[in-house]
């Protein structure tokens, strides 16, 4: 007899105010179990969120409330149900696991709805970039915590085979702020680097949720000839090429920065909130937007962040997927019981 095929939800917001990395790394990982299961994804967000599902090949379905939300699981009773926000609701975790065959994976979550989850995954917050797998028996949670379980797109995984050398100079910077970029740090950076002396290449991806067009453009035509040598990119698919390619890569803490490093090209940070700051701040380079002055000096020094540097690649970024597939897939009470602390 054939074993049943899964079904896999997931649960994933984005937008203009909180952006679309959560939803760029969902995608990521149902690609990475579409040939094991049965997927659709459950969203709150606007069309923006579900265009970017439904293009990625999967189902999406809106809601407007949790409990919406809750009332479809438990009328197409799911295998699995993963969430990646950052605020998960407590009760709604709580309710969904009140039928015990569900197994409940939660990324990236700030509150404690992660105890009721069967594995809970945080690359950044939390550990100091330390990779830690903890089961947490009082709770049945098994953590995955560090760099090593960031999920990151097949594209990645492939420029990071090349030999790329450390670059010699700074010619071709990219900015990457995310897919909404709500301190408009798109516009702040581009505005400092046509001030330099001598000319630079600037790739500039903008994503799907940007809105601080008028002032972008009012910068590059303040200087319309250094501008010549800045190219926009808006929603792109070769986000890794032109990472690999570019001497320097500009973004805010989180997933992009890593997927610079993983290709093996320096990072400068800049936070777009306190939180990010506090974060970052000692463990990489970062500059906060009130520092833009200190951007020229850090890239006449070359002072940035270096996938060479021990430190970084300790982290192992990228390399704990096939971790959290079997964890999730795999005999989950086998698993879990193999990481029980001595």
């Amino acid at each position: 007899m054939m074993n049943e095929v899964k079904k896999i939800a997931f649960v994933v917001d984005g937008g203009i105010k909180i952006g679309l990395g959560h939803v760029y790394q969902s995608i990521t990982f149902a690609n990475l179990l579409k040939n094991k299961a049965e997927i659709y994804f459950m969203t709150k967000s606007d069309d923006i969120v579900i265009n970017k599902i439904k293009e990625a090949g999967f189902a999406a379905h809106k809601f407007s409330s949790d409990l919406e939300i809750l009332d479809y699981i438990e009328q197409n009773e799911p295998n699995i149900v993963i969430f990646d926000k950052i605020d998960t609701s407590a009760e709604l975790a709580k309710n969904i696991k009140k039928n015990n065959k569900i197994i409940l994976a939660i990324f990236t979550n700030l509150t404690n709805a992660n105890r009721y989850a069967d594995v809970a995954v945080t690359a950044d917050i939390g550990s100091h970039f330390n990779n830690i797998k903890h089961f947490n028996s009082d709770t049945n949670t098994l953590y995955f915590y560090g760099p090593k379980y960031w999920i990151l797109r097949k594209e990645f995984h492939d420029c990071n085979q090349l030999n790329k050398p450390r670059p010699e100079s700074v010619d071709n910077i990219l900015i990457s702020f995310g897919g909404s970029d709500p301190a408009n740090l798109t516009t702040l950076v581009t505005n400092e680097l046509l001030g330099f002396n001598h000319d630079i290449r600037i790739n500039i991806i903008l994503g799907a949720s940007f809105t601080h067009f008028e002032s972008l453009e009012r910068v590059l035509k303040e200087d319309a000839e250094k501008s010549k040598n800045v190219i926009i990119h808006r929603d792109v698919n070769n986000v890794a090429n032109l990472m690999f390619n570019s001497d320097l890569v500009i973004a805010s803490p989180g997933l992009s920065a890593f997927e610079a490093l993983f290709v093996r090209t320096p990072i400068l940070l800049f936070p777009q909130d306190q939180i990010q700051k506090e974060t970052y701040q000692g463990f990489m380079k970062v500059i906060d937007k009130a520092e833009i002055d200190c951007l020229r000096d850090c890239i006449a020094r070359m002072d940035f962040t270096y996938p060479d540097e021990e430190d970084i690649i300790n982290m192992k970024i990228g390399q704990g997927s096939e971790e959290i597939i079997n964890a999730i897939l795999g005999n989950e009470a086998d698993c879990l019981e193999s990481t029980k602390e001595k």
